[in-house]
């Protein structure tokens, strides 16, 4: 039963902080992050909270230290929004995956298979 709680639990948190960073963090630093997961401490005390960045230039230093500047406003919000016995702390962390994902993509794009009905190509027989 804790886990169906927890996986939940884990998307309306994703949700939510979600929605807050899009619509209600003014920082500029935190435009262009996307929350991939949230993965919840088996106590529910601790909320890890997997983003990635829309943008590749982008400065993620500068991300990262603008979602901790942001993290008890976001706290805050939550509060308002989700009705939990035990709000968990949120801790950010970036997740490549989305990133390399992309980049074997355009790997495989830059593979292009050879079309056996090509003129070009000397046929076998």
């Amino acid at each position: 039963m804790t886990h169906h709680r927890r996986e939940r639990v884990e998307s309306l948190l994703q949700q939510e902080i979600a929605t807050i960073i899009g619509r209600k963090v003014a920082d500029p630093r935190v435009q262009g992050a996307n929350i991939v997961a949230v993965s919840i401490s088996p106590d529910f005390h601790l909320a890890r909270v997997y983003y990635s960045c829309i943008f590749d230039n982008r400065d993620l230093d500068a991300l990262q230290k603008g979602l901790d500047h942001a993290k008890s406003f976001i706290r805050s919000e939550l509060k308002k929004t989700v009705t939990l016995r035990i709000l968990p702390e949120l801790a950010f962390f970036y997740d490549p995956s989305i990133k390399r994902g992309d980049e074997m993509l355009d790997l495989l794009r830059t593979i292009a298979p050879k079309d056996p009905k090509d003129p070009k190509e000397p046929q076998e027989g």
